[in-house]
């Protein structure tokens, strides 16, 4: 079926749930929230975005990152050159580079609505072998008043500028939850397949200001990369409540139909005490192909000269048992409290050292399994308007991971300063943790390892104030980690463990501006790190002008330029044989703007939203040397167009 069908089917889909239903915020139609991995608990979300503001940035990895160190394609082995906003969502070193891609357990939303809601999006990038298509569909609606249930996928495919460097991915989840006056549950299954052609960079980058065509331009490596991430999730518990009564009030007309107020007592279930189940499971498979073994991209071959095919793999099964002391339950109780146990079973495949002739599967690969008993407990006070903290710990009793812990602490606080609120936040942890197994152990075709790394110590404090007022709009986060025993990927792309500590300190000022007609926002971000070992930029810049207006009334508009810059830094390359991102400390790469034009357009009646960019329009004009990392050039300009539509009566 070719996309454009696609595109009809899922649109008609779509507009059976209320395409020209009457102008309705979503904010009265649907609850959301996200559950804590470790306890299950809740974590209220303020609403699922359908701004069309900003449209055309709205994108996998501007999502995940204001800067992002990538091969220039959309779909990338990508590391932010933020360090904080860095996300680990899988225990699988060889999913960290495509963190942006994977939907683990945390980042499921589960909803509840009053009306079915559904929204379809689609953005195309359209330069001559650089083809980009962002598909994306989401469902969601409550069956009966108690069960919701839902499903989101994205198909994302980008064809690359150079030889060997298209990549295409599908993930999505389905998601279903019931919730009830004693038992609740809320369960997800994820997905995740993700493959890209990986070239290694370009033989010789000046060539870019010859006469060449990019894809005629000789690349280092043809090798292929590919993702599998498959997650299930099921969190259920049993609450025992008490009874209370609460006064209704509520309005009705009399015999003369006139409107009286009156009121009645409604009886609630309010918890005592939970038992909680979370079970959580993960599947991750990468292999990395070469059908020629390349013999002077990589140091060393150890298998196979002729041809390299590559695997690694890691099942994940968690189940954790806790008791809950609700907060709401007694007012002497000013907080709620948990204590639960985990046990984590994990086998990983990995290669033999000795391949007997002639070679089978079995007898290349083997399994290795590891378990770990984890205790843990938390305090939190997630209720009242000005004063919200949280505090929660565990450590590994038994297993692969004895020693590792960590604990954590946040605190919020909101209050009205003049004719504006003030928000303050603090947030602290200390971690000791176990390195990942495939840094302890790993054997391929290119590379081989048997490490005894010691458990990595971190300290982290930060915080963050906001003061938004009706013309400016300032936000502060600033944030220190200190990291003893760091482990990182050297030259050679080999995990190497420094002595002694690493610190990180980072100050990240949003300033927001707001005219009737015109808008600035500003984001910038000041980091520096303490050892080459974790290079990042002085400097990354995120600012974007724009005007914003209503045409005729139902047409919202906004038409703008914006901007992206990092400072010269001696950015990581990426490793394709490893997935890894790898110090270098011969060429830097920054101080090159990445500037868009765009324009946003919304029909309030229908709820569609559309866009039209100029991408990285500067590159007609500008030395065509622009690197996001050594011999990588970023994405060239680019015309993109696209459309979300929202749908719900």
């Amino acid at each position: 079926m070719k996309m454009k069908h696609i595109i009809a089917c899922i649109v008609i889909m779509c507009s059976s749930v209320g395409l020209f239903a009457a102008e309705k915020s979503v904010l009265t139609i649907m609850r959301t929230w996200q559950l804590d991995p470790w306890t299950g608990i809740a974590d209220t979300l303020s609403m699922v975005d359908t701004s069309y503001m900003h449209l055309p940035m709205r994108d996998v990895l501007n999502d995940y990152s204001i800067s992002n160190t990538t091969n220039a394609n959309l779909i990338s082995p990508t590391q932010s050159r933020i360090y904080f906003d860095r996300d680990k969502r899988a225990d699988f070193i060889f999913a960290d580079a495509y963190t942006p891609y994977i939907i683990a357990p945390k980042n499921v939303t589960f909803y509840h609505t009053t009306t079915p809601y559904s929204s379809v999006a689609y953005k195309k990038g359209f330069v001559t072998n650089l083809d980009q298509n962002d598909i994306s569909f989401m469902f969601t609606g409550n069956v009966s008043r108690r069960t919701n249930l839902g499903m989101t996928i994205d198909y994302l495919n980008s064809y690359g500028r150079f030889a060997s460097q298209e990549g295409k991915t599908v993930f999505g989840s389905v998601f279903g939850s019931y919730n009830g006056d004693h038992y609740s549950m809320q369960g997800a299954f994820t997905w995740n397949t993700l493959s890209n052609f990986e070239n290694g960079g370009l033989s010789d980058p000046t060539q870019l200001q010859g006469s060449l065509k990019p894809e005629d331009m000789p690349v280092e490596l043809q090798g292929m990369s590919a993702l599998r991430y498959l997650s299930g999730y099921l969190n259920h518990y049993y609450s025992i409540c008490v009874e209370r009564e609460r006064k209704v009030n509520y309005r009705e007309r009399d015999e003369e139909g006139n409107w009286v107020k009156k009121d009645s007592v409604k009886i609630e279930y309010v918890p005592v005490t939970t038992f909680r189940h979370v079970f959580e499971t993960a599947d991750a498979t990468k292999r990395y192909v070469e059908k020629r073994a390349n013999q002077g991209f990589y140091s060393d071959i150890y298998r196979d000269s002729v041809a390299t095919n590559d695997t690694a793999a890691c099942l994940s099964i968690k189940n954790t048992l806790s008791v809950t002391f609700e907060e709401e339950f007694n007012t002497w109780l000013k907080f709620g409290a948990i204590v639960y146990v985990m046990n984590e079973t994990q086998r990983h495949i990995l290669r033999d050292s000795i391949v007997p002739e002639p070679p089978t599967k079995d007898s290349i690969y083997h399994t290795q399994w590891t378990n770990n008993l984890y205790i843990g407990g938390a305090l939190y006070k997630n209720r009242g308007k000005h004063i919200h903290y949280g505090f929660d710990g565990n450590v590994c009793l038994l297993g692969y991971k004895l020693g590792e812990f960590q604990v954590n602490g946040h605190l919020d606080a909101g209050f009205r300063l003049g004719k504006d609120s003030m928000t303050l936040a603090a947030h602290a942890y200390l971690k000791n943790e176990a390195p990942d197994f495939y840094l302890q152990h790993y054997r391929s075709n290119h590379y081989q390892w048997e490490n005894t790394f010691n458990k990595t110590l971190r300290f982290y404090i930060g915080g963050e104030v906001a003061y938004p007022t009706q013309w400016v709009k300032p936000k502060l986060n600033v944030a220190f980690e200190n990291i003893t025993q760091h482990i990182y990927f050297d030259e050679n792309g080999l995990p190497k463990q420094m002595e002694g500590n690493v610190q990180v300190l980072a100050a990240d000022l949003q300033l927001n501006i707001t005219t009737p007609w015109v808008n600035l926002d500003n984001s910038i971000v000041y980091q520096h790190s303490s050892s080459a070992a974790l290079p990042l930029p002085t400097l990354t810049m995120y600012n974007n002008l724009y005007y914003h207006g209503t045409w005729v009334k139902a047409l919202d508009v906004q038409i703008g330029v914006d901007m992206r810059l990092f400072t010269k830094y001696y950015a990581p390359v990426l490793n394709p044989a490893l997935g890894q991102f790898c110090i270098q400390n011969k060429e830097q790469v920054g101080n090159y703007p990445v500037m868009n034009v765009y324009a946003n357009f919304y029909v309030k009646h229908i709820r569609l939203k559309l866009f039209a960019q100029y991408q990285h329009f500067n590159a007609s004009f500008m030395n065509k040397q622009y690197f996001g990392m050594p011999n990588y050039p970023m994405a060239p300009d680019m015309f993109r167009a696209g459309l979300s539509w929202h749908f719900y009566k």
